[in-house]
């Protein structure tokens, strides 16, 4: 009988509701967060009332029929008088709970970004309410005839109903306010809760790409093609975009990008329903390498698809090297004649010339830095890359995975959201402001190059964005092998390391992800982070203990990941795949590895690691901890054929001291308190314990 089997006819109805009660305990109450929240600003108001009053001339206005949460006023008075700088501020809010609702499902809380003018510019995230110095409300009232004043203590407050005409007023106040300046520091962000809608469907008002929107849009590309006259070129009066793209040993998938660029086609890019020819391309092919057949190949396609008859050229650089992704971008940028720079993977697919016009036109922006599009999976709508996300754990592709068919969070997966950084695979960048940032740092030859880049353009006091209207197909790492490799693995640990170092005040920290939102493990949804509030860090607390692993059966079938592991801690997750896991009780296991890497003890294959995941050597000790399970809704939605694995989460802190200084590979046994079996397997990331 299959174990899945014999675990449905024995799983004790004891099991179960002790497993659903735990699962309900994990995932933590948006109403009691709240409240806590609001109980301590009203106590940071008492305290603070006694000390100094609000001295910022100041107006809160407010769209539809909304509240202020308590406390919000003296918050916005303190922000103002503590940021002299800001002239306009906004602030998280929610929806009023509704009578006989029940349980809270935790999504209706809206936690913000800081200032983004390309997210205001795709729908008002603004919402319901706004706070203005007087003065730049007094100026701004021209365009908002429908204000009605309202009484409040000690501060001018406004009301509307009219949300046409707020929507056309908050842009107006942005634009008067010089938030769309480059560096511009005068649109402020408070991080909390400081209005609540009446309903959802008041709050997703605010949601709506409108006519007013899609105009100010249109005029973006339309300004752009009014200044198509570039000074001191001769004969030639469109821009001209140099599209970088590395590649080697596939001519076949390098084809297919060209295609998408618009060579071999009619070349024409589409506006407001109309043909018209889009901004001139050059094509910039960096080879590191390729055989001399497809060397061949790939001049001979470079002659067939380019031409003057075409106008366009294609011009290939070949260079054998080792793998360096930023010297391959640096090495065309420095060929490239065009104003404009596009890094393209050559397993990229763009699925429509337009968007070159499209991403050319916000790049052209003075105060826009990398422009990066949606990638999906191919002959898809499964999210590769909306955008990165800067995490305590390092830099993620939120959404990934997820299938683009519907809103994520507040419709973040369907404007044009402003982002720390984005992917090389297909980032557009003025060259100007290539040099300015300094180019791809050489520092960083495989991973993060691209983060640090936009980093450097975020400190220069650019807005980078994401193009998630549009999109392109991804055929993703076809050069680069198995990213899982252990020794890929510790390269990629170490340009992390480098990355932050570059960037000490980034560590961690985006400014366009709130920190109320979830910011632990790989985790590629957008959630609230209170939904796991239940999730405490175990420490080990003396109860690690030797483990003979004799019993235990290697298995690939018990999945183990292990997302984070820096200084003490490892965090991830362990699936026994299809089968209940809730029936299952795990162990975090810890090898200890001998002074030389595995990889280099003589058993390579072809640059890979001989040793299977599944294999203990007769020399290593194994030392292991009982897992307090962590709930961790995003296994449920990402495994939905797999058996109660919400709480297959960990979260554990290693005690100094508990056990020996040295390298630790990381894995997962596993007991089925059913059956009795055992199984065992690791990871393919370590854990370096210090003295």
């Amino acid at each position: 009988m299959k174990i899945k089997e014999l675990a449905k006819r024995i799983l004790t109805d004891r099991e179960c509701r002790r497993y659903k009660a735990l699962l309900r305990s994990r995932k933590g109450d948006y109403r009691a967060w709240l409240d806590g929240r609001e109980a301590h600003t009203e106590t940071e108001e008492a305290k603070m009332s006694a000390k100094s009053e609000n001295t910022a001339d100041f107006v809160i206005a407010c769209a539809g029929k909304g509240r202020l949460a308590p406390g919000a006023r003296d918050m916005i008075g303190r922000y103002f008088r503590d940021h002299p700088e800001v002239l306009l501020l906004y602030g998280d809010e929610d929806r009023e709970g509704q009578a006989g609702e029940g349980e809270c499902d935790g999504d209706f809380p809206w936690f913000k970004p800081d200032w983004s003018p390309d997210l205001l510019d795709s729908f008002n995230y603004f919402g319901g309410m706004t706070a203005l110095r007087k003065e730049l409300f007094e100026r701004g009232l021209a365009w908002m005839p429908a204000f009605v004043e309202e009484e409040e203590k000690g501060t001018a407050r406004y009301r509307t109903e009219d949300l046409a005409a707020w929507e056309k007023w908050i842009h107006a106040c942005a634009e008067l306010a010089g938030g769309y300046r480059k560096g511009s520091r005068s649109i402020g962000h408070i991080p909390e809760i400081l209005y609540h809608q009446e309903s959802r469907e008041a709050q997703n008002r605010f949601l709506q790409h409108t006519d007013f929107l899609k105009h100010s849009g249109e005029r973006v590309l339309q300004d752009f093609r009014d200044g198509w006259t570039v000074p001191g070129r001769q004969g030639e009066s469109k821009p001209l975009i140099s599209v970088v793209i590395p590649s080697k040993d596939h001519p076949e998938v390098l084809e297919n990008c060209l295609r998408g660029c618009g060579l071999g086609g009619e070349g024409t890019l589409t506006l407001e329903g109309r043909q018209a020819e889009g901004p001139a391309l050059e094509i910039i092919v960096v080879d590191n390498g390729s055989s001399e057949e497809n060397r061949r190949r790939v001049e001979e396609l470079a002659g067939r698809l380019a031409g003057p008859e075409r106008g366009r050229r294609i011009r290939y650089l070949y260079q054998p090297m080792e793998f360096h992704f930023s010297k391959m971008c640096n090495t065309g940028a420095a060929a490239a004649e065009g104003e404009f720079l596009l890094f393209l993977n050559d397993d990229v697919e763009l699925r429509g010339p337009d968007i070159l016009t499209e991403m050319a036109a916000l790049a052209d922006r003075a105060y826009t830095g990398a422009v990066g599009l949606k990638l999906y999976y191919p002959d898809s709508v499964r999210i590769q890359h909306a955008g990165i996300t800067n995490l305590p754990m390092g830099p993620v592709h939120k959404l990934q995975f997820m299938e683009d068919d519907r809103d994520y969070y507040y419709g973040i997966n369907g404007g044009n959201p402003n982002v720390l950084a984005v992917t090389a695979a297909c980032l557009m960048v003025e060259k100007e402001k290539y040099l300015e940032a300094g180019g791809f740092s050489e520092e960083l030859p495989v991973a993060f190059n691209d983060v640090d880049f936009c980093f450097r353009l975020y400190e220069l006091g650019y807005w980078n964005v994401c193009v998630n209207s549009r999109y392109a197909w991804h055929h993703e790492s076809l050069s680069r092998g198995d990213d899982e490799a252990p020794e890929k693995v510790e390269r990629l640990l170490r340009e992390r390391d480098k990355l932050y170092e570059k960037h000490p005040a980034l560590a961690g920290a985006d400014p366009y992800y709130s920190v109320y939102l979830n910011r632990k493990g790989l985790d590629t949804g957008i959630r609230p982070a209170y939904l796991t509030a239940g999730n405490a860090t175990q420490h080990s607390e003396g109860k690690i203990f030797p483990l003979d692993t004799k019993e235990y059966r290697g298995d690939a079938c018990l999945m183990v990941r292990v997302e984070d592991c820096r200084g003490r801690n490892v965090l991830g997750y362990g699936v026994v795949l299809g089968d209940n896991n809730a029936c299952w009780e795990k162990l975090l296991l810890f090898g200890k590895m001998p002074e030389i890497e595995p990889w280099q003890d003589g058993r390579m294959r072809d640059g890979k690691c001989d040793i299977k995941t599944t294999e203990v050597s007769e020399t290593e000790m194994i030392y292991a901890l009982e897992i307090r399970e962590q709930y961790r809704p995003d296994l449920e939605e990402n495994m939905p054929d797999q058996v109660n694995v919400a709480l297959c989460g960990f979260d554990v802190e290693i005690g100094a001291g508990e056990i020996p200084t040295g390298k630790y590979r990381l894995g997962i046994a596993a007991r089925n308190r059913v059956s009795g079996l055992k199984l065992m397997n690791w990871s393919s990331r370590f854990l370096q314990v210090e003295g």
